[in-house]
């Protein structure tokens, strides 16, 4: 909402600064996103008189004007093509400046001298999507008679500040000047001056009779003729508060309903009359694919949920969204109905969402119009035409339905307020807030009985008038206390949040940097890289690529990784914390499920100069998890243990994460086909439920010296059947050698040439420590040994 100061002083009168009055409303509720100040940069422009013009005598397209400033008379060479001599324009002297930084100079072009620059209103600062059609292609030239030399600002209603509110959704009372005239007097106080309605009506009665079809969808509807009107421009004063609202003036009859919407927040609707079709307007749902072209020339299709005002036949308006083009107001209407209603607006919000039809007047009604001010702005809209398009007004009002007009009561008291916001306001206080607000209230039996108007029906309960003294008493004056406490601990992190920094800060060392992701995704990613074949979906997503809760971290890091590598980035490694959603039905809450996942593509550890990088492999990423377990002192609870759980994954080269004997997590290789199909090179990702990890107390990891003493290796390579896992062997190895075997690293496993079909050659890597002295053959022979005989009664071939 775009309030100008200068309109808003017509309502209520001022007398403090733009800056003052921006930072009270601000600090009232209302946010004050920016000022925009149309006198910012502007010096030295006045209304001229165009005395005369001639043709430049060397340039076809250039006129040499006789400009009257006042003081004296200059010459300036314009070339704007509707220049005409008696006429008053807007013209910046030598030494002005325009927005911008442009400053004028006495110039000469071809050869006349220019003494200043007479203005177009986009040269002064107005938006030219807002710039009335006569003017978009040249100067502007007043309508009326103007004295020259005056401030050109004033003259043009422009020495202005407009002040852009952000609202929330609760206030629309303040999509009016009227409701921010409330505001305002509530904050500085004041009398408001409500807008003029006194018109004379015929005493020929409207012809135009209502009926409403459903009164659940349209409430109330009313409507008002005017006859005789003459379409013309709109007064100035109109057409520039139009314009500083951000709507571009059309002519008087369209202004006057959007001037009054802004006025009122009352969205009205002009129609043509004699192009309506009948003398009555029936308000329906519209009939499920009927069509109608609506203002802007689109044809839509409409549904059975729709409201439509039509001539009892055909639509002539898509209810509180937009009118028709077979009745819209011309340069050859004569006779208005003007219409002012109030629609459902859950339905008003469902049809201009649907169609993505949003204007002013859906914004309005979406919310829900005052009801106290729907008769008002038809009236107020009356008295204009009458005044500015000469028509008359038709005696009495047509109408259909009823207007709920008896305010609502909220009963609370002082000690309720006091209470709530720990001040010791007294009961006239609290009555003098209200009244400032125009909520009338009186206090009875120490109850305090608050009356509520339609325009400010966001307030319901006892803590919204709370809300409402507080913010007007003024934030800054409640005092501040410290909260009650019976003991003090100390401010530190609690066991998981330490955790998920050190996990973090251990792939940030590993070369992953953290992506955040959304938790919604598309139906078809569910069930990617998870267990969880079913979603929670949205009941209306903003996209079919946000439908539904995510089941897993993966496919969006995938997503993230083909992005990167398509914009010329040679690796991608990422990782994100995020919780994924188990659904437990459509009507009920999901599970939420706190996860870690990350992923590897692309060369890893490339130089500029060396161009040594490798692809990421499983091992590579194995390494990398395995470092966040040894960091939590888990890794020797963790094993791993080969998966085909997933089809995305790489069935070779994929593994179950147990902790202790609980699946924790996956960590794999991307299968070749699902890599391609998302534009991958070789690719590795884990997942993790980092809730169970957070949950393990892992206690002080404690730390040993490094041995003094050597230690001694031996090799061993096995010939085993090509089923049989490497894992296997380590944990046979391991129990049959607990004294002195300090590592088991299988180093190469072989399959091909010179080894028998179905079976492989596994070679391993022993390692024995004795930390206590020095290790002799002896010794660990009679340990390898052991190790040896082991693996021959399982069965392996040692080669």
């Amino acid at each position: 909402m775009k309030v100008s100061r200068e309109w808003l002083e017509s309502f209520i009168d001022i007398d403090v600064s733009t800056d003052e009055l921006s930072e009270t409303i601000t600090r009232g509720g209302i946010e004050v996103d920016a000022i925009e100040d149309y006198t910012k940069d502007i010096k030295k422009l006045v209304v001229g008189y165009v005395k005369s013009v001639e043709p430049h005598p060397e340039a076809d397209r250039l006129n040499i004007c006789q400009v009257d400033l006042g003081e004296e008379t200059v010459q300036i060479v314009c070339g704007a093509p509707n220049v005409k001599a008696d006429s008053y324009v807007i013209v910046v002297r030598v030494g002005g400046r325009l927005p911008g930084g442009v400053k004028i100079k006495r110039a000469k072009l071809r050869g006349q001298l220019s003494e200043g620059m007479i203005c177009s209103l986009q040269e002064i600062g107005i938006k030219e999507d807002f710039v009335p059609e006569a003017y978009k292609e040249g100067i502007f030239i007043f309508d009326s008679e103007q004295t020259a030399g005056e401030d050109a600002l004033s003259a043009l209603y422009l020495n202005d500040q407009v002040l852009e509110f952000d609202l929330t959704p609760n206030r629309k009372d303040a999509l009016s000047m009227l409701g921010v005239a409330y505001e305002t007097s509530a904050l500085f106080g004041g009398m408001i001056r409500k807008p003029k309605i006194e018109y004379t009506e015929s005493d020929e009665r409207a012809e135009t009779s209502i009926e409403n079809l459903n009164l659940d969808a349209v409430p109330f509807y009313s409507a008002r003729e005017v006859k005789n009107v003459v379409i013309k421009p709109s007064p100035l004063w109109m057409q520039v508060r139009l314009i500083k609202a951000g709507i571009r003036p059309i002519n008087n009859v369209v202004d006057i309903s959007n001037y009054v919407l802004l006025e009122y927040g009352q969205p009205l609707h002009m129609f043509d009359k004699d192009a309506i079709g009948s003398d009555k307007i029936v308000t329906r749902f519209a009939e499920e694919g009927e069509t109608f072209t609506t203002l802007d020339g689109n044809e839509r299709t409409l549904k059975a949920e729709d409201v439509v005002i039509t001539n009892g036949q055909e639509p002539i308006a898509l209810a509180g969204v937009m009118g028709g083009l077979n009745s819209e107001v011309t340069d050859k209407t004569k006779n208005v109905v003007i219409e002012s209603a109030y629609f459902d607006p859950i339905k008003i919000r469902k049809t201009s969402h649907r169609l993505n039809l949003r204007s002013e007047a859906s914004q309005r009604f979406e919310k829900g119009v005052s009801h106290e001010f729907i008769l008002p702005a038809l009236n107020r809209a009356a008295y204009l035409l009458e005044q500015y398009a000469e028509g008359t007004v038709q005696a009495g009002i047509q109408s259909d339905g009823q207007l709920d007009l008896e305010p609502k009561k909220i009963t609370t008291s002082t000690d309720f307020l006091n209470n709530r916001l720990g001040t010791e306001l007294s009961d006239d206080e609290v009555l003098d807030t209200l009244g400032r607000l125009g909520l009338l209230a009186e206090i009875e039996a120490g109850q305090l009985e608050v009356s509520i108007p339609s325009r400010r029906d966001d307030l319901v309960i006892p803590e919204d008038i709370s809300e409402e003294v507080a913010r007007i008493y003024g934030y800054d004056n409640i005092p501040s206390s410290l909260p009650k406490y019976s003991k003090i601990t100390a401010g530190k992190l609690t066991d998981e949040q330490a955790k998920l920094r050190v996990i973090k800060h251990q792939l940030n060392a590993h070369g992953l940097s953290e992506a955040i992701n959304y938790a919604l995704t598309s139906d078809k990613r569910i069930g990617e890289f998870s267990e969880l074949k079913d979603s929670l979906n949205l009941l209306m997503p903003m996209s079919e690529d946000r439908a539904a809760l995510r089941t897993s971290l993966l496919p969006h890091l995938v997503d993230n990784a083909t992005y990167n590598l398509n914009r010329q980035l040679k690796h991608a490694s990422l990782f994100e914390v995020g919780k994924i959603f188990k659904t437990n039905g459509q009507d009920q809450l999901p599970e939420e499920i706190l996860m870690l996942a990350g992923i590897m593509s692309g060369r890893q550890n490339e130089t500029a100069w060396t161009k040594d990088g490798q692809d990421p492999d499983f091992f590579t990423l194995k390494g990398v998890v395995e470092s966040l377990f040894i960091k939590l002192n888990l890794n020797d609870r963790i094993s791993y243990v080969k998966s085909q759980r997933f089809e995305e994954l790489h069935p070779g080269r994929t593994a179950d994460i147990y902790l202790d004997d609980k699946v924790i997590g996956v960590i794999g290789e991307l299968h070749p086909l699902y890599r391609e199909a998302h534009d991958l090179k070789q690719t590795v990702v884990f997942e993790l439920n980092l809730e169970e990890v957070l949950a393990e107390k892992t206690g002080n990891i404690v730390y040993e010296f490094l041995s003094k003493y050597p230690s001694i290796s031996r090799d061993v390579a096995l010939e085993v059947d090509n089923t049989v896992l490497v894992k296997d062997i380590e944990d046979l190895i391991t129990d049959a050698a607990p004294n002195y075997l300090q590592a088991v690293y299988p180093f190469d496993v072989y399959e091909g040439e010179h080894i028998e079909e179905g079976k492989k050659s596994v070679a391993l890597r022993l390692t024995y420590l004795n930390k206590e002295d020095t290790l002799t053959d002896k010794d660990v022979e009679s340990v390898h040994q052991k190790v040896l005989d082991a693996l021959v009664n399982k069965g392996y071939i040692v080669r």
